[in-house]
């Protein structure tokens, strides 16, 4: 019990509230570690509260962890004199990011897309639980066609990775409908944010993007790029020349262990101040 309070005190310490809120969210990640530890059989789905929001998810394990990446770590904090930003999320899973953004900015309007039917069953439901406006969400993937594309994930329904890369994705392999991310923007002046953590299909994305000169439209980019996944080589390169060659400046975040190890690399883009 003492490991789990002074795990959930450092966890609380690092959210950029007040201190009553800050003492809120103390209490609701001890509440997780306990549950995540009992023995009693949790339900399907499973509910976490914070910061006047409520979450679902399949278990309280996944709560904890998209509450520390998302909410503590900021990874996809972005600042914009907009009060009312258009944020495209692409990979949104069951809605953290979406939570995060509409904590950010409540008048923000925001595109999610998640392909996985499991995770966007639960994105509806915390869309619909907090009654969040000007939020519209799309069951397909994003690739550099429109067509039906093979996409793979593992038979744990609260696995948080899908993938069209059978390495990364999982054993299960879905037809799921894919849209292309530039008929998204082609009827639009100008996009605050675009977050993608798709797991392997950013390089298509962004290269369907480049080939229909829409790439532009987007004032930042909050990439999550795959590095040394399975059999693919390294194009990063390649991927930040893209960027580069568009007016774009970044910052990167990245970490790894072992050498040839695969890498989750965050790539924060914004456009250059001249």
């Amino acid at each position: 019990m003492i490991k789990e309070l002074s795990s959930s005190f450092k966890k609380a310490k690092k959210l950029q509230a007040s201190f009553l809120e800050k003492g809120k969210i103390f209490f609701s990640i001890v509440q997780w570690e306990l549950k995540k530890k009992s023995k009693k059989k949790q339900k399907n789905i499973v509910k976490g509260e914070f910061l006047g929001f409520s979450f679902l998810s399949y278990n309280y394990w996944t709560i904890d962890y998209l509450f520390d990446e998302i909410f503590l770590n900021n990874e996809y904090y972005f600042k914009t004199q907009n009060k009312t930003p258009l944020i495209m999320d692409c990979g949104s899973n069951i809605g953290m990011s979406i939570l995060y953004f509409k904590h950010l900015y409540p008048n923000s309007r925001i595109i999610g897309f998640e392909p996985n039917p499991n995770s966007f069953k639960l994105l509806k439901k915390n869309v619909e639980e907090n009654n969040l406006k000007n939020v519209e969400i799309n069951n397909l993937g994003l690739y550099n066609e429109e067509s039906e594309i093979s996409f793979y994930i593992d038979s744990n329904l609260s696995t948080l990775i899908g993938s069209i890369n059978k390495d990364r994705g999982g054993n299960k392999e879905l037809k799921v409908s894919a849209k292309k991310l530039s008929s998204y923007l082609k009827d639009v002046e100008e996009v605050d944010l675009v977050k993608i953590d798709v797991e392997g299909a950013e390089i298509n994305i962004i290269m369907e993007l480049l080939e229909s000169n829409t790439l532009n439209k987007v004032k930042e980019y909050i990439i999550e790029y795959h590095h040394n996944m399975g059999e693919d080589r390294s194009n990063l390169s390649s991927f930040l020349a893209i960027f580069e060659t568009n007016g774009y400046d970044y910052n990167i975040k990245t970490s790894f262990k072992n050498i040839s190890s695969f890498q989750d690399i965050l790539i924060h883009f914004y456009k250059k101040a001249f």
